[in-house]
């Protein structure tokens, strides 16, 4: 997860993943808040990266440092609300040079009414 001035958010992520995945990766690109304190309570691998202006290379960067090949990617304003881990499991396990993919639901607000 690439992050900047999230601390409103990312408890709330990273508690809805953090029983489904083996790794956490924060990639903090120059917070001034609470955002790596918060992060810390949910994993000790947090780098700094200095913005260029590039989302690519931060994500880049981020992934760098995951052990594992499959990677999940969230924004820390993304809640996670179900994950069939089993089906998961399935897609990787027969699928060993693809990419998969979520389903996305995007729910907003626009002057107070709910959206997807």
């Amino acid at each position: 997860m690439i992050v900047k001035n999230e601390e409103n958010n990312i408890a709330k992520c990273l508690n809805s993943i953090k029983d489904y995945v083996d790794e956490i990766i924060i990639t903090d690109t120059g917070s001034t808040d609470n955002t790596k304190e918060i992060a810390k309570s949910f994993t000790d691998k947090i780098f700094d990266y200095n913005w260029n202006n590039n989302f690519a290379d931060a994500r880049n960067f981020c992934i760098s440092k995951a052990k594992n090949d499959w990677v999940l990617v969230l924004d820390a304003d993304e809640v996670v609300i179900e994950f069939d881990i089993k089906n998961i499991l399935e897609f990787i396990n027969k699928n060993l040079s693809c990419v998969g993919r979520i389903k996305r639901i995007n729910i907003f607000e626009d002057n107070g009414i709910k959206n997807t």
